[in-house]
């Protein structure tokens, strides 16, 4: 020892001018290295940071450890999912999970491939996300089948590849899963599709047009097909779509942009939602919007307002976009005001306690739609997403009123699971009012629905079930936000019921009817309880938040991530 300080001394004390030489190669070095990270923001690294908002709940003492048993289970059934379509359908979008067959529901991409992948990673399912990275950046997104509709290709394929790319920057894949370069293809990917999109933004308001043809580059009406299949829909001079279509881009093309540094992204999905945000038309209620709305000219056609299909993600990121972007962001107070201004008008005027019914004496809280001057006393399913997104809302903007609101929203969906014989609420359901109302546009009409409503207070005007994920994605953000145990019970006893009655030979079907799940209820033809579909969202979002929810609380955690209306998550950079 004493002879190697004696040599590290005497070589710098013999030649001087060499120690410069190696503190000016560090120079260079350091800067060259600085130089790089500012260039490219997306270098990965080993560990996300500590926290970029305080949303989970903090006392947790013990009960944020993973549920090991039940998160297996949900585990196995993703793979159960991943393997048949593997074995059946691959390179298709969707599998049939009865007979086996595959469709093309979505421009034959592989939308199962795509909208899946972030939920193979999170389970750690390396070899099935491995095999899946290497179709994705196969992928050729400048020609599709049929016209691409923007909305649906914005939320499962643009934010299922950034969302891949942003896990792998924060060292969450294994770099033998999803190398360097790997992930660079993939971001390259999500350029391309960007860019083959961009058309839709083209038009006087900047509201995207319902359709692209990639063929022409250009932005189009709705197809013919869609009067076909929904012949109540009205006619418009010009092209109108709803608030989820022109709200729910912004998240995903804010990533683009951070992730590419160029501001194109944020910019045509920012003017997009523009109109709705700064809204200049008078409407009944602060902070909800008419609908659908004229690309054209930004006029509101019709009186429509509510938080359910069609304006529901508009609102789910008005939140979530003040959780992304950047304190930096001058709109940020703008989209804080506009989200609780239309919570509290959701509060007062759309949600209505249940009138107790003859053998159900309890009340529940739903919300319901506006419809010009008529209040429609009825719920689907999808704005079972409500619950969790005000309650994200209210822990982030310290509004413990719709922190209250929101956990009774959400055991009004509750109620609608425990009170099925499946255990599974259905696609769309009615009440009756207790107050305001005494004149209700829906009451029950055949004996099934007067059974229903004296049973459980409530009767089902669509008793299918999809496979769709808002309860217990609802579910998922009550068990972080709250920290009561009460949560994942309610999300296990909603995937024994789906792991009971929807297991497929070839995946999880949807339910013809939750009231009548068993085989034996369907004499002539047991298969009959089944529809043959099932959409890639049960396993980009359904499989996804159960899993998380008996996962251990860091995994994913409310503190670092936001996640899209599709269930892709993004990092908080804050």
């Amino acid at each position: 020892m004493p002879g190697f300080r004696r040599w590290g001394k005497s070589k710098f004390k013999k030649n001087p001018e060499s120690s410069f030489k190696l503190l000016a190669a560090v120079l260079v070095i350091t800067l060259y290295l600085l130089i790089k990270e500012f260039s490219n923001p997306t270098v990965r690294t080993s560990k996300a940071p500590a926290f970029g908002a305080r949303i989970q709940y903090a006392d947790w003492n013990g009960t944020d450890v993973a549920d090991e048993e039940k998160a297996a289970k949900v585990r196995s059934a993703m793979k159960h999912t991943f393997w048949r379509y593997r074995e059946n359908a691959w390179g298709y979008d969707d599998i049939k999970p009865v007979s086996g067959g595959n469709s093309t529901t979505r421009n034959g991409w592989g939308a199962f491939i795509v909208d899946s992948a972030t939920t193979l990673a999170l389970m750690g399912l390396w070899n099935e996300l491995a095999l899946s990275v290497e179709h994705m950046v196969a992928i050729d997104f400048t020609t599709a089948v049929d016209l691409v509709d923007p909305f649906e290709t914005t939320i499962r394929y643009l934010g299922g590849l950034l969302s891949l790319v942003d896990l792998s920057d924060a060292g969450m894949i294994p770099e033998n899963v999803v190398t360097v370069e790997a992930r660079d293809m993939l971001l390259k990917q999500a350029v391309t599709l960007a860019n083959s999109l961009a058309p839709a933004y083209d038009t006087p308001t900047g509201m995207p047009w319902p359709r692209v043809d990639f063929s022409l580059s250009e932005g189009v009406p709705d197809p013919p097909s869609i009067y076909i299949k929904h012949p109540e829909k009205p006619r418009f001079e010009n092209p109108v779509i709803g608030p989820a279509r022109i709200g729910s881009s912004i998240l995903e093309n804010r990533v683009l942009t951070r992730l590419t540094g160029n501001p194109v992204y944020a910019r045509n999905s920012t003017l997009a939602w523009a109109p709705l945000v700064w809204n200049k038309w008078i409407t009944p209620w602060e902070g909800m919007v008419d609908a659908p709305v004229d690309i054209v000219t930004g006029e509101p056609v019709g009186r429509q307002q509510h938080w359910d299909g069609g304006h529901d993600s508009y609102y789910e990121y008005l939140v979530k976009i003040t959780l992304l972007a950047p304190p930096s962001d001058k709109y940020l107070g703008d989209y804080k005001k506009r989200f609780l201004d239309a919570a509290y008008s959701l509060r007062a005027n759309l949600a209505t306690r249940s009138a107790s019914a003859p053998d159900h004496a309890m009340q529940h809280l739903f919300i319901g739609r506006q419809d010009a001057e008529w209040y429609l006393n009825r719920q689907g399913h999808l704005a079972c997403f409500a619950p969790g997104t005000i309650l994200l809302g209210s822990k982030f903007y310290d509004e413990p009123y719709l922190r209250t609101f929101a956990l009774a929203l959400l055991e009004g969906c509750h109620h609608t699971y425990t009170s099925t014989p499946s255990k599974i609420g259905p696609e769309a359901w009615s009440w009756i009012p207790k107050f305001g109302f005494e004149d209700p546009i829906y009451v029950p009409q055949t004996d099934r629905q007067k059974k229903e409503w004296k049973k459980n207070g409530f009767w089902s005007t669509d008793a299918h079930y999809k496979g769709r994920p808002e309860y217990v994605e609802s579910v998922f953000y009550a068990w972080r936000i709250t920290g009561d145990p009460r949560y994942r019970s309610w999300a296990w006893e909603a995937f024994s019921a789906m792991e009971k009655y929807c297991k497929a030979p070839y995946g999880y079907a949807q339910l013809a009817d939750v009231f009548r799940p068993k085989a034996t209820e369907w004499s002539d033809n047991e298969e009959k309880r089944w529809i043959d579909e099932q959409e890639s969202f049960w396993a980009a979002e359904t499989l996804k938040y159960l899993y998380l929810t008996f996962s251990d609380t860091d995994t994913a955690s409310l503190d670092r991530w936001v996640f899209s209306t599709e269930g892709h998550l993004f990092r908080m950079i804050r």
